[in-house]
Order: structure tokens, then C-alpha cells, then sequence
């Protein structure tokens, strides 16, 4: 299915759901990109003073999830955030286990502040209840639940506030093969916000965007991979993105189309290719030029790494592209200290 650019961000790929299947559930060390029994990794970033600035849609560089952590030796995070002029600015995260070594619970505290603001609760397939409280005064502010289909995908996750009144609430299905087949999502006042559906036998896609009155707000159709019709309601505020006018379809997450619709009906089409340091795990992107449907490149950037015995980059300087800036330019230049538990 499309995925979807939420508003006012960017969308972020090559990380799985952490709602898979437990055999498939990553640790937070691989959900940070890092490989192999990692226990510290330290991060400093130099930016360069170049304007530059991709729009809405797939990332052409990738953020360093986490710049400044620490894992327990299974991969578990109890330490995440950043080192600025000698100080860390972050969270402590206090692991709890049951019995036979399995996490049960996560206790997030503030560095800052010293105050507990988010407490998670774990079953086999992933969170199961989230509490999440003020960071300075320390009472409730909402509340979530996610449950979980037999083959251990997520398929339904209700969020309230400290009231009990309904933030959020999203259902979903998926197929075993954890191909997403329908998902939905109604706002406080409980009235539908969006669905989006998949037929999988006709190749058939829909999605749909609803105001407050229930009234059809946006909806595009895929039909075998091809977009055949967008439409919006007329009068929708420009000055920032609306909810589905932006989706990407990843595919082999090398050759990325992406979609940036308007008003009028009309859709911009526009082209993404990576290439990996290791294209095998579609890890460590060396190339990434966004293009669009002529062939012209739009936007660019390019990384070469140091990488140590794990896999793990050590080293990474990004260049970046864009007609404004008529040649690459100096972009970004990292540099990590990674320490491995002894196995």
C-alpha cells in the first residue's frame, strides 16, 4: 500500500513495524540502525552552512537515529539522547523484566527534570498500554492501548486523555503476510478522520480523508499500481500540506514513486532512487536522487561511510544536490564512537 507523508514532516523508511511478529521484532538497537551487541554509541554532527532542503516526501538523508545511547546486551535502550557543551539532555529508561528475562515494562524519565513522563507496558508482540504524564508535574496527560491479531500485528490502538475522553482511535487489518489490507482512524469527537483499503486480489486501492461533518474531504484510487483519479474538496487552506496529497510507494525501497497532489485533481510524479552501501539489507544509502518524470534531477544527496568489523558506520560525510546550488556542496559530516558488550 502508499505510504502516506504525515503533515508537516517527512516520511521515514527502511525500519519494519515494531507491531510485527515477535520472531520478527527488532531490538532498539536495530531499530537505531546499529548491528551486532552494541553498548554505547556517542555521535557528533557538524552541519555546514548550506540552504538546502528537500520537499515533502521519501528522506534522501537519514537522520542519526540516535545520537548519543546505551543498550543493555540484548539490544534493550536504557539511555537516549544527545551530549551538547558537556551536558546529556535526554531520557533514562528503567527496564523491567519478568522471570524468565523477558522486558515487561519501560519507565522513561526525564535527565532534565528528574520527573517519570512516559511508563510502557510489553507483551510478546510489542506495547501493550502506554501512560504518559507532564514531565514537570508529573500527572497524567493520556493514556494509550494497542492490541494485536494472532500473527502478532498491531490492529487496534485507542489513545485518551487524562478524562478517559477519546484522543485517538485506529483499527487495522493485515493479512498474514503482513500485508496491510485496511486501516482507519477516528479523531476526539469520534467521527471517521481517514481509511485507507487494499484489495489484494483486484490490485485495488482506496483511500479517504473525512471532515467533522462526515462529508468527504480528500480520496485518490490505485488501480495496479497506477493512480487513475484524486480528488479534494476546493477551498482547502494551501499555506500547509493536507493530509493524503503526499504518498510514496517504496517498493524494493530502491526505486521509490512519489505523489504530491493538488486541488485541481492533478498530481506531480516524481522518481526516487537508492543505492546502498549494502544492498543486500538496504542499509547505509550512498545515493539518493529524487527526479522527476523527465528525468531531471531535482534533488540529491550522497554519503561515504567508514564502517567498522560490525557493519556499523564510524564515519559519514553527506554532500548534497539541487539546481538552486547548481553542484553538490559539503552537507554534513559525522563522526560515532561505538562500544560492543563482549560476547
Amino acid at each position: 500500500m502508499r505510504v502516506l507523508t504525515p503533515v508537516l514532516s517527512l516520511s521515514l523508511f527502511l525500519f519494519g513495524s515494531l507491531a510485527s511478529a515477535q520472531a520478527d521484532r527488532k531490538t532498539d538497537a536495530q531499530l537505531d540502525d546499529l548491528f551486532g551487541p552494541v553498548k554505547t554509541v556517542s555521535t557528533v554532527v557538524s552541519m555546514a552552512q548550506v540552504k538546502w532542503q528537500q520537499p515533502g516526501g521519501p528522506t534522501l538523508v537519514l537522520p542519526v537515529w540516535c545520537r548519543d545511547c546505551s543498550y543493555d546486551s540484548d539490544g534493550t535502550k536504557t539511555i537516549s539522547g544527545q551530549i551538547a557543551n558537556g551536558e546529556f539532555s535526554g531520557e533514562l529508561i528503567d527496564i523491567r523484566r519478568d522471570g524468565d528475562g523477558r522486558v515487561t515494562d519501560r519507565v522513561f524519565t526525564s535527565s532534565s527534570t528528574g520527573q517519570v513522563y512516559r511508563h510502557e507496558f510489553l507483551g510478546p508482540f510489542g506495547r501493550t498500554a502506554e501512560t504518559d504524564y507532564d514531565p514537570t508535574t508529573g500527572k497524567v496527560q493520556s493514556e494509550q492501548t494497542f492490541a494485536y491479531d494472532e500473527n502478532g500485528h498491531l490492529h487496534d490502538s485507542l489513545s485518551v486523555d487524562a478524562d478517559g475522553k477519546q484522543m485517538s482511535h485506529c483499527s487495522t487489518t493485515r493479512a498474514k503476510d503482513d500485508t496491510l489490507l485496511s486501516e482507519s482512524c477516528s479523531a476526539r469527537n469520534v467521527n471517521l478522520e481517514w481509511q485507507q483499503t487494499y484489495n489484494p486480489e483486484t490490485d485495488v486501492e482506496h483511500f479517504t480523508t473525512f471532515d467533522e461533518s462526515g462529508a468527504v474531504k480528500l480520496t485518490w484510487t490505485f488501480d495496479h499500481g497506477k493512480l487513475i483519479s484524486f480528488w479534494e474538496q476546493p477551498d482547502q487552506p494551501h499555506n500547509q500540506p493536507q493530509f493524503g496529497e503526499n504518498f510514496s510507494e517504496f517498493g524494493d525501497k530502491v526505486n521509490v514513486d512519489n505523489f504530491s497532489c493538488h486541488e485541481n485533481g492533478q498530481c506531480d510524479h516524481f522518481k526516487i532512487h537508492y543505492e546502498y552501501l549494502d544492498p543486500t539489507k538496504k542499509r547505509n544509502p550512498t545515493v539518493a536522487e529524487w527526479r522527476d518524470t523527465d528525468g531531471n534531477l531535482l534533488y540529491a544527496a550522497y554519503c561515504e561511510y567508514q564502517v567498522d568489523s560490525a557493519g556499523n558506520w564510524t564515519h559519514r560525510k553527506v554532500s548534497v544536490f539541487s539546481p538552486e546550488l547548481g553542484d553538490r556542496a559539503a552537507y554534513e559530516e559525522d563522526s560515532r564512537t561505538i562500544t560492543y558488550w563482549d560476547k
